[in-house]
Parts: C-alpha cells; sequence; structure tokens
C-alpha cells in the first residue's frame, strides 16, 4: 500500500522546522495539525500522511511497530478517499518555484570534493581478531551511518607535495580535526553530543607514499588518536582511544581519489545524553570510512555535524 498509494518523502526535522523559506513553511503547517506543535522551537519530528496541498491526514511519532504503522497508513488511505474528488484528481494541486531556499538551513555536495560513508559498530574481542557485538538496546548492535564532507581545497591538501616513495606528511589539520570531533564517535544508540576541541587529547595521523605506478599515487593513512572529556583519561567519564589503519589512492590526471579505505578501531567507555545504556567499562568500536556514492539520493546526505557548520570546516 505504501509503495503504490503513497509518495514516501524524507526530510531532517532540525533543519525543516527552521527553515525560513518555503519548503519550511509547507512543512510547519502540516506539523502543526498534528499533537507535535513544536511549541518554543520544540521537535516536530515524526511519521506525517499529508495531501499534496498540506492537510494531515496522520500522525504517528515514530514507526517502531509495524502493525500500528500499517493502521496509521490505512486509516489515512481511507480518509482520502473520503475527500471530494476534485481534490483527489492527478493535478489537483500545482507546485510553484521554491524560490530562494534558507542558505543556513540547506548545504550543497561540496563541489570537485570528496564525499565519504562513515559506519559505526559495537565489536567484541575474540583471539586475536574482532566479531560483532552485543547491545541491550534494540538496534545497537547494527552499523551506524553518516557522511564526511571535504572541500575541493581541502582535497588538494590532501594530495602528497612529494610522490617519491617512503614520503611521509601529516594528515591536513582541518581534516583530521574534522574526523576526529565529528566521526570518530559512537552514534549506534542515538545522536551523541560531539567532541570539543579541547576533547582531543591526541591526533597523530599521517600519509605515507607507498606506491607510484600508471598516473596513480599508493598512500598508507596510520593515525593515533585519544578522545577524553578529561585530561586524566582514568577519571574520564567519556572517551575514545582507536588506531587507524587505510589506504588512498590518488589519480593525478583526474585530480580524483578513487580509493579512499580506513577504519578506526579502539575502546569507547561512556555515553551522552543521547546515547544511553553504553556497555560497562571500556569495550571495542570500529569505524570504517569509504568513498561515497554520490549519485545514490541516500549518500547526498549531510553530515550530521555540519548541524555546527562552522565547527565542522575548522571554525572556532
Amino acid at each position: 500500500m505504501t509503495q503504490t498509494d503513497f509518495i514516501p518523502v524524507c526530510t531532517d526535522d532540525w533543519y525543516t522546522r527552521r527553515r525560513k523559506d518555503t519548503e519550511g513553511e509547507f512543512f510547519r503547517k502540516v506539523a502543526d495539525q498534528s499533537p507535535r506543535k513544536g511549541l518554543n522551537g520544540d521537535t516536530r519530528q515524526g511519521i506525517y500522511v499529508f495531501t499534496a496541498d498540506g492537510e494531515l491526514l496522520g500522525f504517528k511519532n515514530h514507526g517502531g511497530d509495524a502493525a500500528v504503522m500499517k493502521q496509521v497508513f490505512t486509516d489515512a488511505k481511507a480518509k482520502f478517499d473520503k475527500l471530494p474528488l476534485a481534490r483527489r484528481q492527478a493535478g489537483t494541486v500545482t507546485v510553484p518555484n521554491a524560490g530562494k531556499l534558507d542558505a543556513k538551513y540547506h548545504h550543497e555536495l561540496p563541489q570537485d570534493g570528496i564525499v565519504l560513508k562513515v559506519h559505526g559498530r559495537i565489536l567484541e574481542a575474540k583471539a586475536e581478531a574482532f566479531m560483532k557485538g552485543k547491545c541491550d538496546i534494540t538496534g545497537g548492535d547494527q552499523a551506524s551511518r553518516d557522511y564526511c564532507w571535504i572541500t575541493a581545497d581541502e582535497k588538494k591538501s590532501l594530495v602528497p607535495p612529494n610522490s617519491e616513495v617512503g614520503f611521509t606528511y601529516a594528515l591536513p589539520e582541518k581534516i583530521a580535526e574534522r574526523l576526529a570531533r565529528f566521526h570518530l564517535i559512537d552514534n549506534t544508540r542515538g545522536e551523541p553530543e560531539f567532541w570539543k576541541k579541547e576533547d582531543v587529547r591526541k591526533c597523530d595521523i599521517t600519509l605515507t607514499v607507498t606506491g607510484v605506478k600508471d598516473d596513480a599515487i599508493e598512500l598508507k593513512l596510520d593515525g593515533d588518536v585519544l578522545l577524553s572529556s578529561e585530561a586524566d583519561t582514568a577519571k574520564s567519564k567519556l572517551g575514545y582511544e582507536p588506531k587507524l589503519w587505510g589506504s588512498l589512492r590518488y589519480i593525478p590526471s583526474k585530480n580524483a581519489f578513487v580509493l579512499f579505505d580506513v577504519v578506526a578501531v579502539g575502546d569507547y567507555w561512556g555515553h551522552t545524553t543521547y546515547t544511553p545504556s553504553s556497555r560497562a567499562g571500556r569495550t571495542p568500536f570500529g569505524i570504517s570510512i569509504g568513498l561515497a556514492d554520490v549519485t545514490k539520493p541516500s549518500e547526498r546526505i549531510y553530515p550530521q555535524g555540519l548541524r555546527e557548520s562552522e565547527q565542522y570546516y575548522g571554525g572556532k
């Protein structure tokens, strides 16, 4: 039914409820008909079923129960079928040009930059390897998803200034800090608070040229990172201490990185306000980073950290 009688649309409430443009106005018009009116700028998150002209037909805060959601859609379809025929015919609603978008809450993919997909997962140590971890929170043992954006200028700074095999240089500071603060996080059970600048106790990440062949420069990434809410890690309630390994491949003639595979593995401990029920003590946590396919709409999603866009791109 949802595939034949409805058109699915996904948006981020954090952005959309704040937007001062036609998209934001339309969303607030629909949401204000529901029990969740977003008073005083509060959240309007939820699942809304509405007509093309913005009449709310159904609402549910979340869709954890498939049977409940099926009934929400069934009831909404019944309400829609009772509307006058003139409101249900194709072409009844004309959608005008959206006009100027609110740039503060609308982000474009970095032109000629790099888009990376980032997945995190809790792990269990087994002999000298790791396996999928166990979590008391439903879904907490699944991989999380986020995206990392690197600008065109930052991409240039990734290119080795010397292509001789064995040449080693530091990962550019802005990129290293972005990875540490906004992507070396445990977001498997919700939306975590990001690391502050002062929480980055150590961030030594280097790139080494390992080969040059057929217009390709091969690079090895190595890193040691320590993130901690306290300078004394023995007393900190929140922290992550991973090692990083990875391989990159740069094609000078295309000015493109065609390989960007990085993993981070280390002990994570503690939780933040919206990531409850962390595992006791210090437990293994892994993060994988690889190139995204931006031809897929799902891989064009904003990085979570872009909510703090100035800090995300290296501001104060």
